[in-house]
């Protein structure tokens, strides 16, 4: 029988030998799938404790699978929900050496790792880029390259020093990839399943939005058919249109008749009141057109050579009657200066309405802009992602970190939007009648002089026009309680919806009600 070697022996003779190769590293989704194996869907409170008690179990491929439950659209594209959905994605990977039998990576030997979070637009793989505390947004990346771009190229420790002056003295940091925590699962866990699990909830709601500009949208390039509804959509002013009689010629534009309120009057004059004021509604509240921007400059320039009659062999401009018009149209403010309605409208020929009507686009763009914020990480509703995970492998010594990707990325999904969840809904306890005493106030609300005053009118002659908020210079601190105003919503709620449904046939989509047992 062959004798062992004593341990100093041992470690004499494995000191002589050359050192072992290293072995290529290799990471995969958890239990050697493909893509659609990596991201699992938790629904406990606690989802990674949950997570760990799983893969200790000896079923554990088993009990995965099972949390691989899917829900697609009709592209079978995977779609996540949300944590208020009671939902927690996970992406499960192992990390392996290349050698037969695949035997475990060492945890000691991951110098770092992270999960990466991509985006897939039009073929183009796009990551959440950063320089600094500065957000880039979606930018294109390459699949594999590092996402520290410090690190990209050869990389030899001698060089570091080297590398860290340089990129000090650089007066613009070069964009990086955001980087998400992934995180290596306890021992106990590894040595239960016989591998090396790095794991990492995948975030699906974010505040984050790119410091960039909005995108822009250029309405002069839309389809043809997106502009033909976009002319119908604006008013006839704004366009060729034979010469016509304006409503009420000659007279001073009245404040308390709500102009934009008489869409579908019976009387003629108040319908034709009605064009008027949409018409001077959209060039100052849609388009914009008394903002110091090139393009309702030349709105109202193009409007400016539109002259309009009126009483007395005078004239004004439409642009001029927009100014003046709109605080008494659509603010019903007083018409101290007389502002008169112009007798009629000239004829506008096909080249200006044609003009007018380029200008208006040109305004609704920036007007785009101005009211559209910088997108957000997950604002497109039909945008789909996928995970990637890399790790870096430490090196000999003097030799730079091996860089492994995942390989293959997550299979595509897409981020289900907040009202489309399967979770349970969320429980508001209503307070009994009987115990509507016990409900105290809980809100307050401070209200101006101005309000205040407005409010305590009789409604008959706020109805009849009377606005006058003269009165005592006093402010109101009036309190509520919050669950009687949540009962009285309920209720006013319950009794529209009835209404709606008679027409909508929605009811069973809204509400869900089953009976409960009550302590008595």
């Amino acid at each position: 029988m062959r004798a062992a070697l004593h341990p100093a022996e041992r470690r004499r003779i494995e000191a002589m030998m050359p050192p072992e190769a290293p072995h290529d590293v290799v990471l995969r989704p958890l239990g050697g799938g493909d893509g659609r194996t990596i991201i699992v869907t938790s629904t406990a409170q606690n989802f990674v404790d949950a997570l760990f008690e799983t893969l200790r179990a000896p079923d554990w491929r088993t009990r995965l699978a099972a949390m691989r439950r899917r829900r697609s659209d009709r592209a079978d594209t995977l779609q996540l929900g949300l944590p208020t959905h009671q939902q927690f994605q996970i992406a499960l990977f192992e990390a392996a050496c290349r050698a037969p039998g695949r035997p475990r990576l060492d945890p000691a030997k991951i110098a770092s790792r992270g999960l990466v979070l991509r985006r897939l637009a039009g073929g183009a793989v796009q990551g959440w880029m950063k320089a600094g505390s500065s957000i880039a947004g979606w930018q294109a990346t390459a699949e594999r390259d590092d996402p520290d771009p410090a690190r990209r190229g050869p990389q030899h420790g001698a060089n570091a020093a080297v590398r860290a002056i340089l990129a000090g003295r650089r007066r613009t940091q070069p964009l990086a990839e955001d980087v998400l925590p992934l995180f290596v699962a306890p021992r106990d866990v590894c040595e239960a399943c016989g591998r090396t699990i790095l794991f990492a909830p995948i975030p699906v709601v974010s505040s984050e939005r790119s410091d960039g500009a909005p995108e822009r949208l250029d309405y002069a390039a839309l389809p043809n058919e997106d502009r033909a509804e976009l002319a119908a959509h604006f008013s006839s002013y704004l366009g060729a249109r034979p010469a016509a009689s304006l409503p009420y010629p000659g007279t001073p534009l009245d404040p308390t008749i709500n102009a934009l309120g008489e869409k579908f009057s019976t009387d003629v004059d108040r319908g034709r009141l009605f064009l008027v004021a949409q018409f001077v509604q959209q060039v100052v509240v849609e388009l914009g057109g008394l903002e110091a921007k090139p393009s309702a400059r030349q709105l109202m320039n193009l409007l400016d050579g539109i002259v309009l009659p009126l009483p007395g062999n005078r004239a004004t401009t439409a642009a001029r009657f927009v100014r003046e018009a709109s605080p008494i149209l659509l603010e019903a403010q007083p018409n101290a200066g007389g502002v008169l309605m112009p007798l009629s409208w000239p004829r506008v020929d096909e080249a200006t309405g044609t003009r007018l009507f380029e200008s208006a686009l040109a305004c609704l763009s920036d007007q785009h802009a101005r009211l559209t914020a910088a997108p957000g990480k997950f604002d497109g509703r039909d945008d789909l992602f996928q995970v990637r995970a890399f790790v870096r492998v430490a090196g000999h010594d003097g030799c730079p970190d091996t860089l492994v990707w995942s390989d293959p990325a997550s299979e595509p999904f897409r981020i289900l939007p907040w009202w489309d969840g399967d979770g349970p809904p969320i429980r508001i306890a209503l307070p009994d009648l009987s115990q509507i005493g016990k409900v105290k106030p809980s809100v307050a609300f401070e209200m101006p002089p101005a309000l205040a005053n407005l409010l305590a009118k009789d409604p008959k002659q706020l109805k009849d026009g009377g606005g006058d908020t003269s009165g005592l210079q006093l402010g109101w601190l009036c309190s509520f309680s919050i669950p009687i105003i949540t009962l009285c919503a309920f209720i006013v709620l319950n009794i529209f919806l009835g209404l709606f449904d008679l027409v909508l046939r929605w009811m069973i989509l809204l509400k869900i009600c089953i009976p409960i047992p009550v302590k008595k």
